[in-house]
């Protein structure tokens, strides 16, 4: 966070500081309560009366709560690419349009949630419980996000007037009134434009919005705001009908599974599973060509198989493979490409948050795309291994011999794998059979995760505090991108645009396979330029209707979807899982790890074509 101006904002601050620990508290008690329920509902036939309600309630005060703080503390998902290119004269500008949109949106969103909070009647389905508390919470979160990003705005202003960029503050404040001004200037000029003319507009503008680096909810609210005003023709009722949608929208039963998940990730890593999980990966694999880096991408994909996060991935795997691979002389272009390359494994095989976002948007059964995920998962861990092997077969020099084990030791190792794999048993398997939901599959995973690291001593009361502050905060990040995709989703809807994009697209007299190559093509190249989770919101509202009016199954292009995806994770200039690794070992050059990565970047193009050429990879455990 930036140093507080005044002491308003320092108490502000320690008080948006506050709020993560709050949603920690609420994601340790219903990841708890959810496990007894499952526990209760299985062996017992005596579930929790009344848990999902509670579940709802409990899942939209922990996002709502952590918004502010992620303004605060600059944590917002933003896109950098051309925004890094600018001096910093053009910057200053760029971040003050950015704060007042900001704070705009939120502060109308927020007041626009206020009214619609204190009319609201509705109550839990089960228990009966009266909803507008939970609503106001949230209504008055998107009023302290719009104070945050106030206290952003007048930080901008003041670096601006001591530098006496005063044609800049001019500026910024232009850009931001013009912004504003477009639904009443279109009203005035008594135009009249198609949906799909609207909708095509709209999305150009928010290009534009993210390049100047507004943060990506509030950048996707502005276009929702403004263009359901601009289908509606009428302001007073497009804004009416926005009060209620950030907080009936995110009352998803699917939304829960993203927190539960990233704290099983987070006490997977605690528990030392990842080191059992190399050790035994580098005693089987160890004596082929470049085993150890081998080993990394088997450790990698077994840590994806109890994780679903890329990120958490690569952090846990180099603190664990790296060293090893630098004593034993590994050439470091292929140490870090194989570790920066194998995180993305945590994506695709399941549990994945990547399917868990991609079910949100397109309403494709989560489990369905679990197992649809598994074998194209196991296949590119094979590809990326034989990379690795090939590219040591052809230069030694890259990886020298590892140590030879024993049969034994190889045995015995094994035996360390057991609780990862009845892990991944109970929790995969758990919501394939309709055991459970995966929200509850991923509590389930947490609170056994979290058992496993307490019996073996891994885990501190500083440890898991911690832990369970990051994952709260994590989960508020996310969580407003949701907030922004279904304000942008209104108007989706109401301009039609995804529709008439199919009806345009699955009309053209070319071959459905062409048009499936284009839309890889782009999603490569959107990868390269932002993270998974934007992608997947910015462009399935559009795209998938049209896979699906050109007849592919929903499913298998999620597959497709998600490696594709995977690619932008080590693509320059913003390979997330790149600057991940460059962050934790700052000596190794950025340059250094693409490098590395290049040869499996193609491993993924042969991927996706095998799965496109040959669908039962991903249909098969499916059907």
């Amino acid at each position: 966070a930036l140093p507080p101006l005044n002491p308003v904002e320092a108490l502000f601050n320690k008080a948006v500081g506050l709020m993560p620990y709050f949603g920690a508290v609420l994601l340790i008690f219903i990841s708890v309560a959810i496990t007894a329920d499952v526990v209760g509902r299985i062996f017992f036939e005596s579930p929790i009366v009344g848990i999902t309600d509670l579940e709802l309630l409990a899942m939209s005060l922990i996002g709502f709560s952590c918004l502010a703080y992620v303004i605060v503390h600059r944590q917002s998902i933003q896109i950098d690419l051309f925004y890094e290119v600018f001096s910093g004269k053009l910057q200053r500008p760029l971040y003050l349009f950015a704060m007042l949109i900001g704070c705009a949106i939120a502060g109308l969103l927020g007041w626009l949630a206020c009214v619609a909070a204190l009319k609201w009647k509705n109550t839990t389905g089960i228990l009966d419980l009266p909803e507008w508390p939970v609503f106001l919470f949230m209504a008055l979160s998107l009023i302290a996000t719009a104070i945050a990003f106030f206290f952003q705005t007048i930080h901008s202003i003041k670096r601006l007037l001591e530098q006496r960029e005063y044609l800049s503050l001019l500026l910024a404040f232009a850009g931001f009134l013009l912004i504003l001004s477009i639904p009443f200037a279109y009203k005035q000029a008594g135009l009249r434009m198609s949906g799909l003319a609207i909708g095509c507009i709209g999305f150009l503008i928010l290009m534009c919005l993210m390049l100047v680096r507004v943060p990506l909810p509030f950048a996707m609210s502005t276009i929702g705001l403004i263009g359901l005003v601009l289908v509606s023709r009428r302001v007073s009722s497009a804004l009416n009908s926005v009060g209620s949608i950030p907080f009936v929208n995110t009352m998803d039963f699917t939304l829960i599974a993203l927190p539960m998940f990233m704290m099983m990730g987070d006490m997977v890593g605690l528990s030392g599973l990842s080191d059992d999980l190399f050790d035994a990966a580098q005693k089987w694999l160890g004596k082929l060509p470049g085993g150890l880096a081998a080993a990394s991408v088997a450790g990698c994909a077994g840590f994806g198989a109890v994780c679903g996060d890329s990120l958490a991935t690569v952090i846990t795997m180099t603190t664990v493979a790296l060293p090893s691979m630098e004593r034993n002389h590994y050439d470091l272009t292929l140490a870090t490409g194989a570790l920066a390359a194998g995180g993305t494994l945590g994506i695709l095989i399941p549990p994945s948050i990547g399917f868990i976002i991609y079910s949100m948007i397109t309403e494709e059964s989560v489990g369905k795309l679990f197992v649809a995920g598994i074998l194209p998962g196991i296949l590119l861990a094979c590809i990326f291994i034989s990379i690795i092997i090939f590219r040591v077969a052809r230069n030694p020099a890259l990886a020298p011999p590892s140590p030879t084990y024993t049969l034994r030791e190889k045995l015995i190792s094994l035996l360390y794998l057991i609780p990862i794999i009845l892990l991944f048993v109970i929790v995969v398997f758990g919501i394939l059979k309709g055991k459970f939901t995966p929200a509850e599959g991923g509590a389930v995973g947490t609170v056994l995760s979290f058992l496993y690291a307490l019996a073996r001593r891994k885990l501190t009361v500083k440890l898991f505090v911690n832990s369970m502050y990051r994952s709260a905060a994590m989960f508020g990040k996310m969580f407003a991108l949701f907030v922004g995709l279904y304000v942008l989703g209104a108007f989706l809807a109401s301009s039609r645009l995804p529709f008439l994009l199919a009806d345009t697209v699955s009309g053209w007299a070319v071959n459905r396979y062409i048009i499936l190559v284009a839309v890889i093509i782009l999603y490569i190249f959107l990868g390269c330029v932002m993270n998974i989770a934007p992608m997947m919101m910015l462009t399935l509202p559009s795209i998938f209707p049209t896979i699906q009016a050109l007849g592919f199954d929903g499913i298998w292009f999620g597959v497709v979807c998600v490696i594709v995806m995977e690619m932008g994770m080590i693509t320059p200039p913003v390979g997330m899982n790149v600057f991940t690794l460059a962050s934790l070992r700052p000596e190794i050059s950025m340059a250094t790890i693409f490098k590395g990565v290049m040869p499996f970047f193609l491993g993924m193009i042969l991927c996706v074509t095998l799965v496109v050429i040959f669908p039962q990879i991903a249909l098969f455990l499916v059907n």
